[in-house]
């Protein structure tokens, strides 16, 4: 009979919610965007760090926005910091790295850097100053470069010049810093790190049954010394915050002295203390701050943040691109998207592309190109953006752009026939009127800028097209 395996179930895990992901890629819609964001089943659900992010850069906030993030930051209060070895698609490729190191040992050969047992720790650093810099610059950073992001954005709408971060990502793992991202650069796992504190589900160790053979600390790629405290203490349970619940420690222990429990005994120290020391321990004494220098340091942020705003100067920086029916302007819309891609999924003509790193600080976002696949103004896509970058409309208030006619190169005002702009006009005889029933005359108030006139233009060049509001 083949046994329970914490490992092998979580494999299947980590698989299943790359695939549930993929599902809109088989044309079943049940299952929307990323882990930033997604819909699944009807019900919204959002990253804590991604609504974070986008309250800070945008300065606003949404009930139904803010309830979405509950949910996911009251599953990991519970569950602790086990989003990085059950859910994120880095943790799987970073095993699958290792896995490759067991397979072609010759990989080995790359590592510059020895872990040691004492430098699995968690740097924090990574979240206040994502956190501040959202707030300085006005634009979600984290949500726009992260490779959680990016990995599934590939999958969903394609590769892009971004994807060299998880390259970084895999040459860091290679070099023999293991778990580099995650424990040094990725705020997602500081944010759960500072969270597991309160979950009730730890590994405990039956104390009487432990033969100390340390295997469990040589599984351990998170917290191998507070397994090694457990060992050598003889204390009831890893009191860590960098505990992922991966189980691999629970699998290989010959003695089953170790397994998962709810019900916390009493510690030989009060629990608060022994979190409290563990967390200091989780920090390295070479890279600690005082608390004052660090809140002086993150207040002075905010405060640049606060009096200099550069989201005006960034949004004009980035290139112009024609956004959903509903976006909201430039500036704000740059702070609000999450990049979650649900809008682009959602379009049943398959209009928006979400940008690539060569639209610079427009990465990750939706947009569209009127001559490629117009926007048949369908008004799907805001009702599930759950942001509020886009703003629920009727079709006759979208103001995207304004058709502009070249009429030295129009045919109709050639003295040819040709209505194929006012023929196919979503608003016949309102935003496209003809004039002496010959040539096309576009109404700019009532045009919304859907592209489909500049679609249809029969022009190799087309003679309408569609021009940026601002």
């Amino acid at each position: 009979m083949l046994k329970f395996s914490w490992n092998r179930c979580r494999r299947l895990v980590q698989a299943g919610m790359i695939l549930i992901f993929l599902l809109p890629l088989t044309g079943m819609y049940q299952v929307l965007g990323t882990l930033s964001s997604s819909r699944i089943l009807g019900l919204t659900l959002t990253d804590p760090l991604a609504f974070g992010e986008v309250l800070l850069a945008s300065k606003t906030i949404t009930m139904t926005f803010l309830i979405s993030a509950l949910w996911i930051a009251g599953l990991y209060l519970f569950l602790g910091k086990a989003f990085c070895s059950w859910i994120c698609p880095i943790g799987f490729l970073i095993e699958g790295v290792d896995a490759l190191k067991r397979k072609w040992p010759w990989l080995t050969r790359i590592q510059i850097h020895k872990n040691a047992i004492d430098e699995q720790n968690q740097y924090h650093w990574a979240l206040p100053f994502f956190l501040v810099l959202s707030l300085v610059v006005g634009i979600p950073v984290f949500q726009t470069l992260s490779p959680i992001g990016i990995i599934y954005r590939a999958f969903l709408f394609g590769l892009g010049l971004e994807v060299l971060l998880i390259l970084i990502i895999i040459v860091l793992e290679l070099a023999g810093y293991r778990r580099g991202w995650c424990r040094m650069l990725c705020p997602i796992g500081a944010f759960y790190a500072l969270s597991a504190r309160w979950s009730p589900v730890k590994v405990r160790c039956d104390t009487d049954k432990c033969v100390q053979c340390f295997q469990c600390v040589k599984a351990c790629d998170y917290t191998a010394a507070s397994l090694k405290n457990i060992i050598e203490e003889g204390k009831v349970y890893a009191a860590s915050s960098l505990c992922t619940r991966c189980g691999r420690c629970i699998d290989v222990c010959p003695a089953r002295a170790l397994q998962f429990s709810l019900k916390p005994e009493k510690s030989p120290e009060p629990e608060s203390m022994a979190v409290a020391k563990n967390l200091k321990a989780d920090i390295p004494a070479a890279g600690r701050i005082s608390r004052r220098t660090a809140l002086q340091g993150v207040g002075l942020m905010a405060l640049a943040g606060l009096s200099y705003k550069p989201a005006k100067a960034l949004a004009a920086a980035a290139p112009k691109v024609f956004r959903p029916p509903g976006a909201v302007g430039d500036e704000e819309f740059l702070a609000k998207c999450v990049r979650c891609g649900k809008c682009i999924e959602i379009c049943p003509d398959k209009t928006l592309l979400s940008a690539h790193l060569d639209q610079g600080l427009n990465l990750g976002t939706p947009y569209f190109v009127p001559r490629q696949i117009p926007c048949s103004l369908c008004m799907e896509c805001p009702d599930v953006c759950p942001s509020g970058a886009l703003v629920p409309l009727d079709m006759r208030e979208v103001k995207i752009g304004i058709a502009e006619i070249d009429q030295d190169r129009c045919y109709a005002y050639q003295d040819d026939v040709c209505r194929s702009c006012y023929n196919s006009c979503p608003l016949i005889d309102e935003a496209i009127i003809m004039e002496g029933f010959q040539y096309p005359v576009v109404d700019s108030e009532i045009c919304t800028g859907c592209g489909i006139c500049e679609y249809v233009c029969v022009m190799e060049y087309p003679a309408i097209q569609i021009k940026r509001m601002s």
